[in-house]
């Protein structure tokens, strides 16, 4: 009889560490990813996992100063630089403050601009340069701790496009809808159905843009979106699901 009991307690105790390792497996995580996307944009991609399958994905994208830092020539001249962006010249604040860092705007020897700081000498090179200082830099943004200054870095009452329009692409009406193909808000829904199901698996190489659709193939699953550089929000989804996943 007494074996009988010792038998029954170990299987009673096998059947509830199975029990607590299933549930286990299916708690809901969620994680974030950041990187650079599209040549001048900061990537953040937030997730949610559930037994290592993605169960929501959304994207936003954070401007760089040369979009959101851009004033308006009629300011003290002496706060702004001129500089050439990727679709033209751009007025640009000379001083920002960014978290707890103090920049100061210039150009290169292509003309492009390029922000600095203690310990940085190029934001945009440095944001590449790691995820963490892309979170850094888009956690900030995000938070409302990124604004246009004076010589002294102090707070000016002058407008400038951040303030006045946004700082993201989901604020600013980025690429709307029916004006050139599905527009951003749409590819980045599309996107995020193409992986939600999935376990962010894919063989990359086997991703591609079919030429006469314009759509993407993220290899056995067909995608409906179709913006240029979706391998660059595919790595920032993909850093977001390891953070979920602990890998």
């Amino acid at each position: 009889m007494k074996k009988i009991r010792n038998l029954l307690f170990v299987v009673c105790l096998l059947i509830s560490l199975g029990v607590f390792t299933s549930c286990k497996k299916k708690v809901e995580t969620s994680g974030t990813g950041y990187g650079i996307v599209h040549k001048d944009y900061v990537g953040v991609a937030s997730i949610k996992v559930k037994d290592e399958k993605v169960t929501s994905l959304s994207f936003e994208e954070v401007y760089l100063p040369e979009n959101w830092a851009q004033v308006s020539d009629s300011i003290d001249e002496n706060l702004y630089f001129k500089a050439t962006g990727s679709h033209g010249e751009l007025t640009l604040a000379k001083y920002l403050v960014i978290g707890d860092k103090n920049f100061t705007g210039s150009v290169d020897s292509d003309n492009a601009p390029v922000y600095s700081a203690e310990g940085i000498t190029n934001l945009k090179t440095w944001i590449n340069t790691s995820e963490d200082n892309a979170k850094w830099y888009a956690t900030n943004v995000l938070d409302g701790k990124a604004k246009v200054s004076d010589a002294q870095f102090k707070d000016v009452t002058f407008d400038y496009y951040g303030k006045t329009t946004g700082f993201t692409k989901s604020a600013t009406n980025y690429w709307p809808a029916g004006s050139v193909g599905l527009g951003w808000k749409k590819n980045m829904e599309e996107l995020a159905n193409t992986l939600v199901g999935s376990k962010m698996n894919f063989d990359e190489t086997k991703t591609v843009l079919d030429e006469n659709s314009k759509t993407w193939k993220f290899d056995q699953i067909q995608s409906k979106a179709t913006l240029v550089d979706a391998k660059d929000y595919y790595q920032v989804a993909k850093r977001a699901y390891n953070a979920a996943t602990k890998k």
